[in-house]
């Protein structure tokens, strides 16, 4: 039985085509990986999906965990991948939070968010890149392609990466995006940088390759400066060496200019340029005034043209599209437009609530356009995605405001530029992922990263280990150096992560309250005491009020704990509210979205339809901290 389980569990991974042509400290191949089960969260559009029944998917989670899941329906079958990771640029990027209908001039309710941190010690983004593009060669279709997005400061490290991964003979080009201005290093002895590098590699031979061009600038219309004898400009170019037989069939063809020394060129007509073909560098796609266009707020949005762009180059109507560092949704926005298949996730949880808010105004849009749409054209528009979990993260929402918790907690002094996170006591501290356990391979990298001469000890925090990693760890410290693993699970009980924000929801049936359902009317249910009082005879109109919302670790992030009342309004601090008028108790179906596009906009608080009789009803508060409320309530009572 254990070896079937490991079959079908565990995924054996091929090994790279390429050359191995870069070494870094730690480099481990990716020879297999396990399965990791996903959970079902949400569902946007009609639950019967689109062409052949397909659901459109946007995952919470890791990506190398969100790619072995997908491994056991996808391998294979993805054509076109776009990944837009973390560049190395040493910074941490942050979101900015701004309260709603506050003045932009406002001292009250501001506050940045750190969203994830670019800062990587030693060769560990070189591993985390190459595994992570091991497991997309795996997804990839044999005519499939991928397009990474970098910049200066590990391009040329990531070119010899996916020259391995991928095989040196499968680079198709290395695309440079005059992405910024250079203005910001004026006086300085450098020249400026003013272009993103974006790498294309195919994985084999055969691959979707649809030629683009654009529109031709007046200089470069110029040079149809000839005229014809009917009035047609043209420009010429060499004719090299051809036969007689070719000459003819261009002269019959009105193709054949000859020049005033009697040599023969071949005719360009500006009338029939399709224009200027697209080539490796892009100067023509502004980012600053494309972001102005669909503003997020995400700090690190990319243009909806550079990505229909990329979409158009390297994949058909109907292919399978997967952009697994999803960020401001970009990719599945532009995807849904395009009538192609999609798949994204993201580890943070902003950046899956930005692309499914996104992509569901994407979805509006296209339903109100349906009717003018043919069978085929609404068929191909997908108009469903779910979104799932991989892995749990109910505890630590932010990964990285949890570790910066953690290590305030236990005294560490923090460091920024290295493998380990601080130093407690005179010994080296890492802090691992606390969403998951600690494994043998997160001690490996630790001994990997160690100064063999060391001698302070090791301290390891994390929330919860493999049960035989004392053991490893006995056999791996052949130098008996101290070291120590604390589990927060036991360790620290007493920690506070993540307190859920509170409501106060009111939900009427006709004119009889169904249930009134908020913190108070909780205690007091569980003391057996009535709460509200169950209409005799539920009505067909149901009306949802929402008459408080409170967010402590939201008023804890503006400083607003010991006040309160510097909010003024419960919906400045609430960017949606999401209610599932029939809810089946497993999956949140919206069928009311609230969700207001403007900053001096609030979401309504009062919601009616039209009830089904004994319908439960569930509804989603999101902040603007990203904590969500939800809550379940009974139209029946």
């Amino acid at each position: 039985m254990a070896d079937v389980r490991q079959q079908v569990d565990l995924f054996e991974i091929q090994e790279a085509p390429g050359r191995a042509m870069l070494h870094w400290n730690g480099k481990r191949p990716l020879r297999s990986i396990p399965y990791y089960p996903a959970q079902e969260r949400e569902v946007y559009g009609p639950r019967e999906g689109g062409d052949g029944g397909w659901v459109n998917r946007l995952y919470w989670g890791d990506n190398l965990q969100v790619m072995a899941h997908l491994m056991r329906e996808f391998r294979g079958k993805v054509k076109l991948i776009y990944i837009d990771p973390p560049f190395d640029s040493k910074a941490d990027y942050r979101k900015r939070i701004r309260v709603r209908d506050q003045q932009a001039t406002s001292d009250i309710g501001i506050v940045e968010e750190k969203q994830y941190t670019d800062i990587w010690a030693n060769d560990l983004y070189l591993q985390f890149m190459y595994e992570r593009l091991v497991l997309m060669r795996e997804l990839l279709t044999e005519g499939g392609a991928i397009y990474l997005h970098c910049d200066w400061r590990k391009s040329h490290y990531l070119r010899c990466v996916m020259d391995e991964v991928f095989g040196a003979g499968n680079f198709r080009a290395q695309i440079a995006w005059r992405s910024m201005t250079s203005s910001g290093y004026k006086g300085k002895a450098s020249l400026g940088r003013s272009h993103a590098d974006i790498l294309y590699y195919s994985k084999g031979d055969s691959f979707v390759y649809n030629p683009i061009w654009t529109e031709m600038s007046e200089a470069m219309r110029a040079r149809y400066w000839h005229v014809d004898d009917d009035g047609r400009r043209f420009k010429d170019s060499y004719l090299g060496d051809v036969s007689e037989e070719t000459i003819e069939e261009l002269r019959g063809l009105n193709l054949l200019y000859v020049t005033a020394r009697g040599g023969y060129r071949i005719k360009h007509y500006l009338d029939e340029a399709k224009g200027v073909l697209v080539d490796d560098v892009w100067t023509d796609i502004d980012v600053e005034n494309s972001q102005s266009l669909a503003q997020t707020n995400y700090p690190t949005q990319k243009p909806d043209e550079l990505l229909h762009r990329i979409l158009g180059l390297s994949s058909d109507v109907g292919d399978l599209v997967l952009d697994s560092f999803i960020g401001s949704g970009t990719t599945a926005a532009v995807a849904q437009k395009l009538g192609r298949r999609w798949i994204g996730c993201d580890i943070n949880l902003g950046a899956i609530h930005t692309t499914a808010d996104r992509t569901n105004q994407v979805l509006s849009e296209q339903a109100a356009a349906a009717e003018q749409l043919s069978m085929e054209q609404k068929q191909l528009h997908y108009p469903t995605f779910n979104v799932y979990n991989v892995n749990h993260y109910d505890v630590f929402r932010n990964a990285e405001e949890a570790k910066d918790i953690v290590l305030r907690l236990y005294g560490v002094e923090r460091e920024r530029r290295g493998f380990f996170d601080g130093t407690l006591d005179g010994k080296r501290v890492k802090v691992i992922d606390l969403n998951r356990i600690c494994t043998k391979a997160d001690i490996q990298m630790i001994f990997d990263n160690l100064d063999p001469k060391e001698q302070r000890g090791v301290v390891v925090l994390c929330s919860g280990s493999e049960y035989d990693l004392p053991e490893f760890v006995k056999h791996r410290n052949v130098t008996n150096l101290p070291f120590e693993i604390r589990d927060l699970l036991t360790d620290r009980k007493d920690v506070i992560f993540k307190r859920k924000p509170e409501a106060r929801i009111k939900l009427r049936v006709g004119r009889a309250l169904a249930r009134q359902a908020d913190p108070v009317g909780r205690a007091l249910a569980r003391q057996g005491e009535p709460v509200g009082r169950p209409s005799a005879r539920p009505e067909a109109r149901a009306t949802l009020t929402i008459a408080q919302f409170h967010s402590p670790m939201l008023l804890q992030k503006l400083s607003l704990e010991d006040q309160p009342e510097a909010i003024e309004d419960w919906r400045q601090i609430v960017d949606a509210v999401l209610i599932d008028t029939d809810y089946d108790g497993e999956v949140l179906h919206p069928t009311i979205t609230d969700t207001p596009r403007k900053r001096n906009e609030l979401v309504k608080g009062k919601y009616t339809w039209d009830a089904a009789p004994g319908a439960r009803v569930a509804i989603k508060i999101v902040d603007i901290l990203d904590e969500e409320y939800f809550e379940v309530l009974d139209t029946s009572g």
